[in-house]
């Protein structure tokens, strides 16, 4: 901390407020980016404590200057904060810095011994994600290739362990491919081979197959990742408005897919002007809703998921046939 009497000045001044805070280097550089619910707190948490973590002190110790922005909610400063450190890219920052980590699960058309793959691009026809965790997607293409071919019958999905990779016929490869498509398309299928895991671990156990336990048992974290991904996905090609009390009012955000397609503060929020922004927000997404590539977009998607599932001081609707407008601005409106 090179300049403690400007940021002793600086902190004092921060507001109460949610937003955005970026720390620069005596150079002028922005070293760190981060964000807060209430900025006077969370940057004083910087310098009032002794930080056991090395990194941290460091980062202290290079403060040369702070800047900030206040925005209106939480969800703001989050999407901000993003975007500031996908295009500074700060030292101190790796979360949001790296679209590329992203890979996809590939279902190939012809490979009868490995027929799931790892892809760095959107490139395929059966092709799922993008995934952030590599680690996860990398062992589960290499532990199911010792569980094929994969078949379906009336007691779920059909499945042995293979020591060695098995070279399928051109009929299993086919039943194999249509459960691979079914797995990784919807929960409820992933689900029932998860359970179909579960079950050949409980039997390799009992049996003290402990080798082939162990495997079914890797198996099962690695696709419970794909579960989980696709569990926390609550906004999957749905239409949510948001309504926020802030304070100058109210502000209205309107997202599909994950994506945040418009927002607009309001002083004194009508029926009407409720009404006006949903014709407004979904005349735009049928147009162009997002222009960022995918991989860059999972890290905001990812972030508006998360808000949306916590309802303090918000009102979260989806917009379907039994959308009411009165009742979301009735609810709003007494926050």
């Amino acid at each position: 901390m090179n300049n403690p009497d400007y940021l002793l000045n600086k902190i004092k001044s921060l507001p109460d407020k949610p937003g955005v805070y970026m720390m620069k280097d005596s150079q002028g550089k922005i070293i760190y980016i981060g964000k807060s619910k209430c900025l006077n707190k969370r940057v004083k948490s910087y310098f009032n404590r002794d930080h056991k973590w090395e990194k941290l002190k460091r980062l202290v110790f290079n403060i040369d200057g702070l800047e900030y922005i206040v925005t209106d909610t939480h969800l703001e400063a989050q999407l901000l904060e993003c975007q500031l450190i996908k295009r500074h890219k700060p030292i101190y920052n790796s979360q949001f810095a790296k679209d590329r980590n992203y890979v996809y699960l590939r279902i190939e058309e012809c490979n009868t011994i490995s027929p799931l793959s790892v892809s760095l691009e959107k490139e395929g026809r059966y092709i799922f994600g993008p995934f952030r965790s590599r680690r996860y997607i990398y062992n589960l293409t290499n532990l199911m290739a010792k569980l094929y071919p994969i078949r379906k019958d009336e007691d779920g999905y059909q499945f042995e362990y293979n020591p060695l990779p098995y070279s399928m016929s051109e009929r299993d490869f086919e039943e194999n491919k249509k459960c691979l498509i079914e797995i990784l398309s919807t929960r409820n299928h992933l689900e029932a081979f998860l359970n179909s895991l579960k079950r050949k671990m409980e039997e390799a156990s009992s049996g003290l197959l402990f080798e082939r336990a162990s495997h079914y048992r890797d198996t099962l974290l690695s696709a419970e990742y794909i579960y989980r991904s696709l569990e926390n996905d609550i906004t999957k090609d749905k239409r949510i408005l948001m309504g926020e009390k802030i304070d100058q009012g109210f502000k209205l955000f309107y997202i599909y897919d994950g994506n945040l397609i418009m927002k607009k503060s309001f002083f004194n929020l009508s029926l009407y002007d409720v009404e006006d922004f949903i014709l407004q927000a979904e005349n735009m997404s049928n147009h162009n809703y997002s222009k960022r590539d995918e991989k860059s977009n999972m890290d905001y998607k990812i972030i508006i998921n998360k808000e949306l599932k916590d309802m303090t001081s918000k009102v979260v609707e989806e917009i379907n046939i039994d959308f009411n407008a009165k009742l979301f601005w009735d609810k709003l409106t007494i926050l």
